[in-house]
């Protein structure tokens, strides 16, 4: 049975290390993070709320100890920071009230943090997608083709180790970029205000960064496949080399995890992504198919900017121009722009009667007392403002009520008759002819009487 997805109760505590940068105190919560993950002196550091305090100080952000100290209770609550188990050494009580609470950071802390750095960081601007790393994945591929028997156990671990992460690397840095420039293409492809200037610059840049980027994945992609399969059969004993060396034990006994590509699971995903399997294509295939999509996309905006000259396009100017007279002028202006522009006059304006009989609206009505505007879902949706057909006329069920409701009376009538011939026998109803509608009514009466008498109360 279908349902709604639960989360088991670690993984919303995992996630709730999000909370305090969506708050309504975000600000000074990440202000706070930033002084425990400000360069690596912080990563071993214990502070206290009043060294907090006086760092926010410094950086002109007025907190007092105890709103700080609720605050670094609350990032510990959440999982951010850890509660520092350090001796505290004071010279007085004063001091040891003080200091008495110190915080470090947690791992789950600092890659939370990592993440809303990167994401306030983050523009919309358009990213290059780096097709060079082609290359280096091929070229690293060449070399663990050859590590096999003799020359697999002559090379040194830290070197295999280093080669095989830089292949990860390479590819890793080009995955991500892949995804950063679609998503900008698709959000830019989905615009429907692309003026004739945008189009031309954005039509240039597309198809000739667009086809050079898919020239470069369909020459590599045969030779990155052929390697990989190649690799494949000894992928397990280059990853047991690289791992030879003296490696890192946790506190609870097991191995430390180490970079990818090192575990002969973190190969499956530079196979899907170059070769696929037998149900699924290649992601490289992909990236292709959706640069003929963006093709196509792209050809439907040429043909929107290609219609009728006389037409409106696209009102994206329009409202810019607007917009920066809205920021021009003062509030007597304003006001006087805001009437002009979208008719939403006083409620003591002049208006007259609408000519037209079909739209019984004047022009000069105000927004708040008019119906609400039919806008075609072609406008509505896509932009479109061309006219699909003549608009269908309004049905007209007052024919098909009337008959509902000559039906219905005759059913009440039909019954009310079926009452009157069961209630016109006096006697034993066993040895009488009834019909069938006042023997359906009968049979009704019947078996509703028991429930009728329970609720009585009657036995």
């Amino acid at each position: 049975m279908f349902g709604e997805p639960t989360l088991s109760p670690a993984e919303r505590q995992t996630l709730g290390a999000l909370r305090y940068a969506v708050n309504d105190e975000a600000a000074g919560y990440v202000a706070i993070m930033r002084l425990f993950t400000g360069g690596i002196s912080g990563f071993l550091s214990d502070q206290s709320a009043v060294e907090i305090a006086e760092r926010l100080a410094e950086q002109s952000i007025q907190l007092d100890p105890d709103t700080v100290d609720a605050r670094l209770s609350y990032l510990v609550e959440h999982g951010n920071l850890a509660r520092s188990p350090r001796e505290t050494e004071a010279r007085s009580v004063k001091e040891y009230l003080s200091n008495r609470a110190r915080y470090q950071l947690t791992q789950r802390g600092e890659l939370v943090h990592r993440q809303v750095e990167e994401l306030l960081g983050h523009t919309d601007a358009a990213r290059e997608v780096s097709s060079e790393m082609l290359g280096g994945v091929l070229a690293g591929l060449d070399k663990l083709d050859g590590l096999t028997g003799v020359a697999l156990s002559e090379i040194d671990t830290d070197e295999l180790a280093r080669q095989i992460v830089t292949l990860f690397a390479q590819f890793e840095t080009l995955v991500a970029s892949t995804r950063q420039f679609y998503t900008y293409l698709s959000q830019v492809l989905s615009r429907y205000d692309l003026g004739r200037e945008e189009f031309h610059a954005f039509k240039g840049a597309l198809l000739d960064y667009l086809q050079r980027f898919v020239d470069e994945i369909s020459r590599h992609m045969p030779q990155i496949a052929d390697r990989l399969k190649a690799v494949e059969s000894h992928v397990p004993e280059l990853c047991a080399r690289a791992n030879a060396g003296q490696r890192l034990i946790g506190v609870d006994g097991t191995q430390a995890r180490r970079a990818m590509g090192l575990e002969p699971e973190d190969w499956g995903s530079l196979h899907a992504w170059f070769v696929g399997s037998a149900g699924r294509g290649s992601d490289a295939d992909h990236v292709r198919a959706l640069a003929t999509d963006a093709m196509r996309s792209l050809l439907v905006n040429l043909r929107r900017l290609a219609g009728r000259a006389d037409r409106e396009q696209s009102r994206y100017g329009d409202l810019l121009n607007l917009a920066r007279w809205f920021d021009d002028c003062d509030d007597r202006g304003a006001h006087e722009l805001w009437a002009a522009a979208y008719g939403l006059y006083s409620s003591r304006h002049l208006s007259f009667v609408a000519d037209d009989d079909s739209d019984p609206v004047p022009a000069t009505a105000s927004w708040w007392q008019t119906p609400v505007a039919q806008v075609p879902i072609s406008l509505r949706k896509t932009g479109d403002r061309r006219a699909a057909g003549r608009s269908g006329a309004k049905e007209d069920f007052a024919a098909v009520k009337q008959t509902r409701l000559a039906e219905r009376h005759r059913a009440q009538q039909q019954h009310a008759e079926a009452l009157h011939e069961i209630g016109g026998h006096q006697g034993a109803l066993d040895r009488v002819q009834l019909s069938d509608a006042a023997r359906a009514v009968l049979l009704d009466l019947y078996s509703r009487a028991p429930h009728a008498t329970a609720r009585e109360g009657r036995p």
